[in-house]
């Protein structure tokens, strides 16, 4: 039979404003059912962790990137299809992690449904964060490991960290960090890992760093913007590609379906006073060459917080207006959606492409979901339970799965992990992590960041932000 695991971790997520703003008046119970749809024949594993990571290699200066042209909008022609085997080098054979490491534990057996939970923190270094926190969504390696980060929050000598979670070994190590890569003078800007971790073409990831405040940033000779990284998955070793777009922040990266272009989303620290909200960049790179292929300052850009791509390659980026600005390979500009989403809301999660080309998307304010459909028109689905800032779809299209009040709002929904069955609109709660995480850990979830599935091994990896207690989710 079918083995099938739900892997859920800790961390924190977009900047805590206050304490007091972690729970959101007004948000609907969740349609809250039985376990009696989830999809699975056979035995089933959930798993649950929390945040930190190992130091590599020795310190080096990042390169500079290649400059991103000055214009507003500037492209090329993106490069006609190479035979991957001719530019792909063989893949190694992935090393044991060293570093510090945590064991997962088993917080529920598998159930009558069939479902184990196991929970694992995250070791994260013996200093006092501001908090510590995870805010990008991880990324599941051909071999079944999870790569996820975790960072201090500081702006000032802020520093993240990249883990390892091995389901053969049940462990998370933590791997390798940005300061160590960027040596002692690094200045600002490093305190995060907003954007996902993104699978490149020829096995490689690929990340980018993200302050953990603006207040009070400045810009120096070594902190000139966010950094991209390339992570060897076999070695694991990460690699400063060099700033991504110089004196900006990049809160959001993502990439094409087929792994040869990078998506960023970059923004200006200081609010635009003409338009009285974030402005900032949208840029395209050739992934195996770092080259820019496209970019635009558009004032019409908003959000910065997800690149939803489709299955033909386009990219999708929020406007103001509920609206959605496309970019499509070739393209000298961003081009205006035809159509409108709910009233004031702005895209903030999406799914990968389903085999019949199928992408599942989330706004924010309202919190709602909707279907990107093959060919670019839009489908509503249907209000969120609360703010959700990750999914993970079957690639069938039969489900897909979230878990509401990413920012710690909302507790009294205990952190359901809920699949939706997009054909009926019918949203099932699989698991309640709340109650699970302060049984097996003795901490308290404040919601998620990072949702992600290995359909191969049938396992859902999901990282949470927690605390001590029920006031205090936040630090693990």
């Amino acid at each position: 039979s079918a083995c099938r695991r739900v892997a859920i971790y800790r961390g924190l997520h977009d900047e805590p404003d206050s304490r007091t703003q972690r729970v959101r008046a007004g948000i609907p119970d969740p349609t809250v059912r039985s376990m009696s749809r989830w999809p699975v024949a056979g035995r089933q594993t959930l798993l649950l962790a929390a945040a930190s990571a190992t130091l590599l290699a020795a310190c080096s200066s990042p390169t500079e990137p290649r400059a991103a042209p000055a214009a507003s909008a500037a492209a090329t022609a993106t490069p006609a299809p190479v035979p991957a085997s001719t530019r792909c080098p063989d893949e190694g054979t992935p090393a044991p992690p060293e570093g510090p490491r945590e064991d997962a534990v088993v917080a529920q057996e598998a159930t009558a449904q069939n479902l184990q939970v196991d929970v694992v923190r995250y070791p994260r270094p013996d200093y006092e964060g501001e908090p510590w926190s995870h805010w990008g969504q991880g990324l599941v390696l051909p071999d079944g490991r999870l790569l996820t980060a975790i960072g201090d929050h500081r702006g000032e000598d802020g520093n993240s960290f990249l883990l390892v979670y091995d389901p053969s070994s049940r462990s998370m190590t933590r791997v390798g960090d940005v300061a160590a890569q960027l040596g002692e003078d690094t200045d600002w800007g490093f305190g995060k890992v907003h954007g996902q971790i993104v699978a490149g073409e020829c096995g490689e990831a690929f990340l980018s760093t993200y302050w953990g405040t603006r207040k009070g940033l400045e810009y120096t000779d070594f902190y000139r913007g966010d950094v991209l990284f390339r992570v060897d998955t076999a070695t694991l070793a990460m690699e400063p590609l060099g700033t991504l777009v110089e004196e900006h922040g990049v809160p959001s990266l993502a990439g094409s379906p087929d792994g040869r272009l990078l998506y960023a989303e970059a923004v200006d620290p200081s609010p635009d006073e003409d338009v009285g909200r974030d402005s900032g960049a949208f840029v395209v790179l050739d992934a195996a060459t770092r080259d820019v292929v496209f970019r635009s300052d558009t004032l019409d850009h908003s959000g910065f917080r997800n690149v939803m791509t489709g299955a033909d390659q386009k990219a999708y980026v929020a406007a103001p207006d509920d609206r959605l600005l496309v970019y499509e390979s070739g393209a000298t500009d961003l081009v205006e959606h035809p159509q409108r989403l709910n009233p004031g809301g702005t895209l903030r999660a999406s799914t990968q492409p389903t085999d019949d080309g199928r992408v599942f998307f989330a706004t924010h304010n309202p919190d709602h979901f909707y279907v990107l459909e093959p060919d670019g028109s839009i489908t509503p689905l249907g209000p969120a339970a609360g703010y959700t800032t990750s999914m993970a779809a079957e690639p069938d299209g039969s489900r897909f799965y979230y878990v509401p009040g990413a920012h710690g709002r909302v507790p009294e929904l205990g952190t359901p992990v809920i699949a939706v069955d997009p054909s009926t609109g019918e949203q099932t709660t699989v698991a309640g992590l709340d109650d699970l995480v302060v049984s097996a850990l003795d901490l308290h979830t404040s919601g998620s960041y990072s949702v992600v599935l290995d359909d191969d091994r049938r396992r859902l990896f999901v990282t949470l932000n927690a605390g001590p207690d029920s006031d205090d989710r936040w630090g693990e």
